[in-house]
């Protein structure tokens, strides 16, 4: 493997994700990294699994995300993309 990301929670999932778009950015989209993710829990979430028995976001959709994946429905895509700047 050419990454192997320990933790398979919001931040391990965002990593990967800035990982592989940064890659396709740089080296274009047919070369893409061997990436493993390794978590205790079966499923992806990390302490999501442990600390909750449902899933709920503490702030608006608009602040989270991946840079590859916009979650707020109805915003332009300035509004929802969510960047390292940020």
């Amino acid at each position: 493997c050419d990454y192997l990301i320990v933790g398979g929670g919001a931040t391990g999932m965002a990593f990967a994700d800035s990982l592989l778009k940064c890659h396709a950015e740089s080296s274009g989209p047919d070369s893409v990294p061997a990436v493993v993710m390794v978590d205790l829990h079966q499923t992806p979430g990390g302490q999501w699994h442990d600390s909750y028995e449902f899933v709920r976001l503490h702030q608006p959709s608009a602040m989270y995300g991946v840079e590859s994946e916009l979650l707020e429905e109805g915003a332009t895509d300035a509004e929802k993309a969510v960047h390292r700047a940020q």
